[in-house]
């Protein structure tokens, strides 16, 4: 008779601690999706921050361009005796 208790009281503390591990992995699961989604709307937003990065570099260095060409423009002008 008392190896069926302890073979029972072996099954029910099995499935405790089975149990118990279960409810903590769950946890940490919903807890890590959570995270992951946090992560990937911030990843999101980083995104756009660095398109509009890009644009804004895109445009400075085209009127950098033409800022450039207008002033050799103007001493080419001078050189020649112009105004």
């Amino acid at each position: 008779m008392g190896a069926e208790w302890v073979g029972a009281f072996g099954v029910v503390a099995a499935a405790l601690v089975t149990g118990v591990f279960g409810m903590g992995m769950s946890r940490f699961r919903k807890e890590n999706t959570d995270q992951h989604a946090s992560t990937t709307q911030a990843l999101g937003r980083l995104e756009n921050k660095m398109d509009c990065v890009s644009e804004d570099v895109t445009g400075l260095t085209v009127w950098s361009r033409v800022h450039d060409e207008k002033h050799r423009l103007m001493e080419e002008g001078a050189a020649r005796g112009g105004s």
